[in-house]
């Protein structure tokens, strides 16, 4: 929107980081709002962090979105890559992804209708932007179709509340 409009001078996040919030118990977690682009502990930089970095930087970004949820609920599925540098090339478990559809912004790629295997899935994102070739890559976990449940990750003994 802010690039379609330049007499928008200013855009603002809500929080850099997620912070603690007395009385509160969200999403399994007591005293957490989860809505920062990093972690509390500033140890994990989310994908919405990448999200704005592409949009409004000037560093270079090849990010493929979903790489802290591993553990896939559903076999089919879509890939969401943010990148500043060009379209990305996508290999599923070694092939080549065809099918490509712009997302919200010029630096939003999403590769829907993507079949996972059982087990272990590697996706990586290339780019060759101005001679060098740039590469991302995560893995996913798929066992078969599940609902989803609350990240077990969290470190739910760290209470930064009052």
């Amino acid at each position: 929107m802010i690039r379609e409009y330049p007499y928008i001078i200013a855009s603002y996040l809500w929080n850099t980081f997620d912070f603690a919030v007395p009385m509160w118990e969200r999403g399994g977690v007591p005293a957490r709002n989860m809505k920062g682009l990093v972690t509390i502990d500033r140890k994990v930089k989310k994908d919405s962090y990448f999200w704005y970095k592409a949009n409004w930087s000037t560093d270079l970004v090849l990010y493929i979105t979903e790489r802290r949820n591993n553990d896939q609920e559903k076999q089919q599925t879509s890939i969401t890559v943010y990148s500043n540098i060009g379209t990305p090339t996508i290999l599923l478990n070694g092939e080549k992804i065809e099918k490509i559809e712009p997302g919200y912004t010029e630096v939003h790629y999403i590769f829907p209708d993507v079949t996972l295997k059982q087990c272990i899935n590697t996706i990586e994102a290339t780019i060759i932007h101005q001679g060098e070739t740039y590469t991302d890559k995560i893995e996913w976990n798929f066992t078969g179709e599940k609902e989803r449940q609350v990240d077990s990750t969290e470190n739910k003994d760290a209470y930064w509340g009052f």
